[in-house]
């Protein structure tokens, strides 16, 4: 069963199995924050709001309570999560 990613900013989309969050936001042209894309610098942090992930590798960056990395967690229920800066497609004028 495929599960829902959305976006607190009224965005949803349904992930490829394989993806990261990370790399099922990017395949859905939405900009995303990170650098290292292995856990190691906390830089893709997004607060998860309601759902289920899991961990593709053991990440090292300090994660606070309620916050997930994007880089290496896949979502194992339909999950909810809030972007720390405005969603934007890379497509779009605005």
């Amino acid at each position: 069963m495929a599960n829902i990613i959305k976006i607190i900013d009224g965005f949803s989309f349904i992930p490829r199995e394989e993806h990261t969050v990370l790399e099922a936001m990017e395949a859905q042209q939405l900009i995303a924050e990170y650098q290292c894309r292995q856990g190691y610098c906390g830089a893709c942090q997004v607060e998860l709001v309601d759902g289920n992930i899991e961990y593709t590798e053991e990440p090292v960056a300090f994660i606070p309570k309620g916050r997930i990395l994007a880089c290496c967690t896949k979502p194992t229920s339909d999950i909810t999560i809030e972007l720390p800066y405005p969603v934007k497609q890379k497509n779009s004028e605005s």
